[in-house]
């Protein structure tokens, strides 16, 4: 249920390129043995190290909002890049934490950032948003209606965090940003398969009249394991590519262990994943934008590389893409 089937959508008569990427993340940290110390007195920290791979996160003090954390990821974006602002005409921000119900965050975003000239708008689909903006992106940008565009991953969970409960180990605070423009008549590869099923959407959720989330962590880790695979065998058939002709995962950042997992389901080396949790847990739709800057500031992408990005969320959604850097 909610496969898209994006055969007829490719096109490819432009190179999709990301030429700038960028991060922010709060500055205070919050290791296992703080939420075990001040929430959580019998929080097994050794478990979560194991089993999740989380060993800290960043919590955003009062005041600093969604908005902020990915204007400074943009900005950074910007720097990296070597453009400005003002050639940016597209923002959209991937967001389950926005800053308030009406207007969008983007727009807050956008004003942060000088950015009059840019549409902005927010894409709500939780901790696979990144993927859905980034596709939402690529149309925009394949069609001529957009020259460059700005995709920002953001969120402050923290805030809809209850840090009574064990399943408060699980997310921090950050956002990530990526800087995206198509070259006419240069063809190259990305291509992206995204999945939604409303009859799981209380797996993970926010129901009315609360103010945190609530979560069923083994529903989440079975229909993650259950979605992406699909996404991902059916965005490499169609183009005509095997797990083996993949270089490096990019993927959202859950778990450790539901990462090993998709490592097995899919038949792509663990090896080959890049992975932060360690230092900040679960970032929602910041999560990939986030590895991915780390990845390559940290060299381990190159030229012709077959990236490949996974993520899945609430909804229930889920997606998987494939990019070939250039």
């Amino acid at each position: 249920m909610g496969l898209v089937d994006q055969t007829n959508f490719q096109t490819d008569q432009s190179c999709l390129k990301i030429i700038g990427t960028g991060m922010s993340v709060p500055d205070k940290i919050v290791k296992n043995s703080d939420i075990r110390t001040e929430h959580i007195s019998d929080l097994d920290c050794g478990w979560v190290e194991r089993k999740l791979g989380i060993c800290e996160r960043r919590v955003s003090e009062p005041g600093l909002l969604t908005s902020d954390l990915a204007a400074k990821a943009g900005l950074n974006a910007l720097k990296q890049a070597g453009i400005a602002a003002s050639s940016i005409d597209l923002l959209i921000l991937a967001t389950a934490t926005p800053d308030r119900q009406a207007p969008a965050t983007a727009c807050f975003v956008q004003q942060k950032l000088s950015m009059d000239g840019a549409v902005a708008f927010d894409v709500s689909a939780v901790c696979s948003g990144f993927l859905f903006a980034m596709t939402i992106a690529k149309s925009f940008l394949q069609s001529g209606q957009s020259k460059r565009a700005m995709v920002i991953g953001a969120d402050t969970f923290s805030r809809i965090t209850d840090w009574s409960r064990p399943d408060a180990v699980f997310f921090g605070d950050g956002a990530g940003a990526v800087i995206m423009e198509a070259i006419p008549g240069t063809p190259c590869l990305f291509d992206s398969e995204l999945y939604s099923n409303g009859n799981d959407a209380d797996a993970f959720t926010v129901y009315p009249g609360d103010t945190t989330f609530t979560m069923n962590a083994g529903d989440v880790l079975r229909l993650a394991l259950d979605s992406i695979p699909k996404c991902a065998a059916r965005v490499l058939a169609r183009n005509g590519l095997t797990v083996d002709d993949i270089d490096i995962v990019v993927p959202h950042q859950p778990s450790i262990n539901l990462l090993r997992k998709l490592s097995e389901r899919t038949g792509i080396g663990f090896e080959k994943f890049s992975v932060n949790m360690d230092r900040y847990a679960n970032t929602a739709g910041a999560t990939i934008p986030i590895i991915l800057h780390e990845t390559l500031e940290g060299g381990k992408i190159k030229k012709d590389d077959l990236v490949f990005f996974a993520a899945a969320g609430a909804g229930f959604t889920a997606g998987a893409a494939i990019l070939r850097w250039n």
